[in-house]
């Protein structure tokens, strides 16, 4: 607004919200409130889970290690949630000829490769499905070239626990995995065994020549979350500050419009009954408002004669279509006619 404009009051914006065209308007405001108010739940949600587990990581992650009974007294119970990523140390022998690679796994540089999984019988326990670590895409893409093969006899481990993922619907060539279904790829092993985790490896007694890279720690970064579930919050207030602000402008329009408007001063060569009064043109915003109309046919023609009637003055001869032509706003009876 400029210096010395009305400014309205509240009861003309309020009159101005409660125009049909401004209530439309209106609900469409709260709409958009609405869908930012569950955008920004959404991304806060998001926010939650990746704090919850990365405080769960700091809790767990680098505790002494614990005998697997300890956390999972019965195998086929869930892992509690937390005890995910806790260490366990076992000793036992690698069922080598179950091993399994799991498909499509990235690794700490985003490259594809597998995982290589294998179960692991504990001494005088059940079984423990072991991540041994990631290798590389083979030749071929359908295979990795060769399979690191895990430490033979009596090993001593530190694995930390996962919970079992979910089952897959896709099917996957012999040796292979899309998930990490620890019922499934523990189920041939025709053993007592821990069904609701597996342990991704730590550490093995004794090293092997060649290894999977180990998993590393999970990542911990709590992302963008935070800052986009703030964002969508403001932009729900912000909707209805521009809703008022808005309104509050076509008030003032309004008040501008309303206000007496000083005449002009008549011509000395037209009489005072000849100036003809043009209304303004009607304003358009985005649609038609209340109080904008227009013109009709009948309005439009006498504005035209009027227009008419001042341009040519005294030279129209009793009122028909003659001109003085010696006059300088002569014109000829083509231009009366338009």
């Amino acid at each position: 607004m400029t210096d010395g404009a009305p400014r309205p009051g509240m009861r003309g914006v309020l009159a101005v919200l409660r125009e049909p065209y401004w209530l439309r308007a209106a609900l469409v405001v709260v709409a958009l409130s609405a869908a930012c108010v569950l955008l920004g739940r959404w991304q806060w949600g998001r926010h939650e889970g990746k704090l919850a587990m990365a405080q769960q990581v700091d809790r767990a992650y680098d505790a002494a290690p614990v005998p697997l009974a300890r956390l999972l007294p019965v195998p086929a119970e869930p892992l509690p949630k937390d005890d995910e990523w806790r260490p366990v140390q076992a000793r036992g022998t690698y069922l080598t000829d179950e091993t399994v690679v799991i498909r499509n796994r990235p690794n700490e540089n985003g490259e594809f490769g597998y995982e290589v999984v294998v179960p692991f019988r504990v001494d005088g326990g059940p079984v423990l499905l072991v991540d041994r670590g990631w290798i590389p895409n083979g030749a071929s893409g359908a295979r990795p070239d060769s399979v690191p093969a895990p430490p033979s006899g009596k090993v001593t481990l530190v694995a930390r626990l996962r919970p079992s993922e979910p089952p897959s619907t896709h099917a996957s060539p012999a040796g292979q995995a899309e998930r990490i279904d620890v019922p499934r790829l523990t189920g041939g092993t025709g053993a007592t065994a821990v069904t609701g985790a597996y342990g991704v490896l730590a550490h093995e007694e004794p090293a092997p020549a060649t290894a999977p890279a180990l998993i590393p720690r999970p990542d911990e970064d709590l992302g963008p979350h935070l800052a986009y579930a703030i964002q969508w919050w403001l932009g729900m207030v912000a909707v209805y500050v521009l809703l008022v602000v808005y309104a509050r402008k076509e008030a003032q329009r309004r008040m501008l419009s309303s206000e007496p408007r000083a005449e002009a001063a008549p011509s000395a060569a037209a009489e005072p009954a000849e100036q003809a009064r043009v209304p303004p043109a009607p304003v358009l915003w985005f649609g038609r408002r209340s109080g904008d109309r227009e013109l009709t046919d009948e309005e439009w023609e006498d504005l035209a004669d009027a227009r008419l009637q001042a341009s040519i003055g005294d030279g129209v001869v009793g009122g028909g279509a003659g001109v003085h032509d010696h006059q300088p706003r002569a014109r000829t009876p083509g231009d009366v006619d338009e």
